[in-house]
């Protein structure tokens, strides 16, 4: 007597390009709606208590999804002690006019950011293959550095110049954003050679032509639609931070692609359609927080 034959394992299809360009478009606009109601409120208190509430979790978020990724979920205690910690950093950021240390000038406080910043990476580098508590500290100063210091950052531009500092926001998300879409539809449609196939398989250098000129271009017509507020930034200003944050944000995903790839995972989490957790949302904008920051910092005299 034959033993019946064993049914096929079923196939799970990967969503087709179109579908997953989709997703993520439906998801980003309804997010960053959100984001934008909450800025612009008519009630000046609503509007910080929607930024802080949305900045603050998504913070949390990304920085919960680096510990998982990191496997630093084990150390429940020291975990939620950070957490916490980066929490009380940020409400500070709203509440003081420095990101870094109060009354501390913007400029210096740009440089002590730097120098904290190099000293996270040199730690997660130099104890990247040891298994002691260096390791540990490296790992977590590296993350706590990576989400808060970044997301710092971001609340200094918001809060930069008063009401302008919204619109400055608002100017570094569509540069930023514009840039992964062009980087996406460009190296989908065109894209051939690859960047750095072992760190992000799917880069290309074409994806990032798409991502510069996107940034640019959808970055100035930004700036033109909103004159009222953003006219008195140079052209070539707007040159320049399109070209520096497309920069910046392929630069920011390649870094996130780095840890995702070492952690063995496809996106840092699962609950936000076509583009996975709260760090694959906010990665090119932690690198370009503290780009615009020290932007504003260094031209303020000459744009205001």
């Amino acid at each position: 007597m034959s033993e019946p034959n064993p049914q096929p394992n079923p196939v799970h299809r990967q969503p087709s390009r179109p579908k997953v360009f989709l997703y993520r478009l439906v998801t980003t606009v309804f997010l960053w709606g959100i984001v934008v109601f909450g800025l612009f409120a008519k009630s000046q208190s609503l509007s910080w208590v929607s930024a802080a509430i949305i900045l603050l979790s998504l913070s949390m978020g990304a920085f919960w999804e680096y510990l998982k990724m990191a496997g630093l979920l084990v150390h429940p205690v020291v975990a939620g002690l950070s957490c916490l910690f980066g929490v009380v950093y940020l409400a500070l950021c709203f509440l003081s006019q420095s990101i870094w240390l109060p009354h501390l000038p913007a400029e210096a406080s740009s440089w002590c950011l730097g120098l904290v910043w190099c000293g996270c990476c040199y730690l997660l580098f130099h104890f990247r293959y040891v298994e002691n508590r260096w390791s540990l500290v490296a790992r977590y100063s590296f993350g706590w550095g990576y989400v808060f210091i970044m997301m710092g950052c971001l609340i200094g531009v918001f809060r930069h110049g008063g009401e302008v500092g919204k619109w400055y926001l608002i100017l570094m998300v569509i540069h930023t954003k514009f840039s992964d879409m062009g980087a996406y539809l460009v190296g989908s449609l065109l894209g051939k050679h690859k960047m750095i196939p072992k760190v992000s398989p799917g880069k290309t250098w074409e994806g990032f032509a798409g991502a510069l000129l996107f940034a640019g271009f959808f970055g100035w017509l930004f700036s033109r639609l909103a004159s009222d507020h953003l006219g008195h930034l140079p052209l070539w200003h707007l040159i320049g931070l399109g070209l520096v944050l497309g920069i910046g944000a392929v630069l920011g995903d390649l870094v996130e692609s780095l840890l995702k790839r070492e952690a063995g995972v496809k996106d840092s989490g699962a609950f936000l359609p076509g583009i996975g957790g709260a760090l694959d949302l906010v990665d090119s904008l932690l690198f370009n927080a503290p780009l615009m920051y020290l932007y504003l910092n260094l031209f303020q005299r000459e744009v205001s």
